[in-house]
C-alpha cells in the first residue's frame, strides 16, 4: 500500500496533544498523516478521504472535544468499517455508543513517555494491525502479479475497413448450404493457431462447417455471397462475417430477418464470442475453434469436416 502507516484523526482543540501523538509515532518508526500535513492549494475534504483510504491503521483521539465532532466520528466510523480503527482515549469521556464496544488504549494524561506500559502495548497493537493490513496488501498485489494479462486489442469502431471488407464470389448454382474455399496461410501449419469456425445446426440444411481464415465473408441465400445459405428466412445478402484481432464481427446487411448473436438482435458491428449462437432468419449456426493443426490432418488423409448440406 502507498499510503501512510497512520491516519490521526482528532478535535482541532486537543491539536497540541495530536501533535505529541504524531511526533511519538514517527519516533516508533511510523509514517503518519495528519491535517498538519496539508500544503496550500489543496482540497481539503480530498486529501483526508485519501489518505483515510489508504491508511493502514486510523489512529482516533477520543476527548469530550473529539466526541462532539463530526468529523472525527465520520473518520472513525469508515475507519471501523475497513477493520482499520485503533482509537486511544486522552481524556476519560463518553464514547459515542457504537463505538463503546471496541477497544480503546487508556491514555488519559500520557505526556510523551515511550517507555510508559501503556504506550508499549498501544504500540504492539498498532504494528500488529499494519503488518496485517500491509501483508494482505502484499498478498492481493502478488495474486494479481501472477494472473495472465489481458491481451492488447486494437479498438475497432463500427464500419470500420478492417473487419468488414467486401468480396465477390463468381456466379455459380449452389447446393442449400454452399462452402467457401479460403486461401490457406502459413500460419494454418502452426498447430497452436486456433481456427475460427461456423458450423451449421439446422436439422432441414444438415451438417456443414465453414472455416472463417479470411478477412471476411458474406452470408446470403445465392451467389455472389461467399457462404450461401439456400433458406426462404436467409436475405440474398444477409450478414457480413469480418475478422480483426483473432475475433469476429458480425454485421447485418438489412437483412429481412434480422440477425441475431444469443438472441439479440445485431444492429451494429458486433462481436460474436466463441461459443455464442448466430442465427439468420431461422437459420443457426454456432462460433467455435480448433487448433489449425486439426484441419492440416484431415487434408493430408483426403479428408475435412462435413462443409455441404441439402435441404
Amino acid at each position: 500500500m502507498s499510503g501512510p502507516d497512520i491516519f490521526l484523526s482528532y478535535a482541532r482543540t486537543d491539536r497540541a496533544v495530536a501533535r505529541l501523538f504524531a511526533d511519538s509515532f514517527a519516533e516508533e518508526g511510523f509514517t503518519v498523516w495528519w491535517d498538519a500535513s496539508l500544503h496550500s492549494g489543496e482540497t481539503f475534504d480530498e486529501v483526508i478521504e485519501r489518505n483515510l483510504r489508504d491508511a493502514k491503521a486510523v489512529v482516533v483521539l477520543w476527548s469530550p472535544r473529539s466526541v462532539a465532532s463530526r468529523w472525527v466520528r465520520a473518520e472513525a466510523t469508515q475507519a471501523d468499517r475497513r477493520n482499520k480503527l485503533v482509537p486511544a482515549i486522552i481524556e476519560q469521556c463518553d464514547r459515542p455508543i457504537i463505538f463503546e464496544l471496541t477497544h480503546a488504549a487508556e491514555l488519559a494524561g500520557w505526556e510523551g513517555d515511550t517507555s510508559d506500559i501503556r504506550w508499549r502495548t498501544f504500540m504492539e497493537d498498532l504494528r500488529h494491525l499494519i503488518d496485517r493490513v500491509s501483508g494482505e496488501a502484499q498478498a492481493a498485489a502478488a495474486a494479481a502479479a501472477a494472473e495472465p494479462a489481458a491481451p492488447v486489442r486494437k479498438p475497432l469502431r463500427p464500419g470500420n475497413d478492417e473487419v468488414i471488407v467486401s468480396h465477390k464470389a463468381p456466379e455459380r448454382s449452389a447446393p442449400a448450404v454452399q462452402p467457401v474455399a479460403f486461401a490457406r496461410t502459413a500460419e494454418r501449419a502452426d498447430e497452436a493457431t486456433e481456427i475460427h469456425y461456423l458450423e451449421v445446426d439446422d436439422p432441414e440444411l444438415g451438417d456443414a462447417t465453414f472455416d472463417l481464415d479470411s478477412a471476411s465473408v458474406k452470408i446470403g441465400r445465392s451467389p455472389p455471397a461467399d457462404i450461401v445459405i439456400a433458406h426462404k428466412s436467409v436475405s440474398r445478402e444477409h450478414c457480413m462475417i469480418g475478422m480483426a484481432n483473432d475475433e469476429l464481427f458480425v454485421s447485418d446487411l438489412n437483412s429481412t430477418n434480422g440477425t441475431f448473436i444469443d438472441g439479440e438482435r445485431v444492429s451494429r458491428t458486433t462481436i460474436l464470442p466463441v461459443g455464442s449462437e448466430l442465427r439468420l432468419g431461422q437459420v443457426t449456426l454456432r462460433h467455435a475453434v480448433r487448433p489449425g493443426g486439426d484441419l492440416d490432418a484431415d487434408a493430408g488423409a483426403g479428408q475435412r469436416p462435413p462443409r455441404t448440406a441439402a435441404a
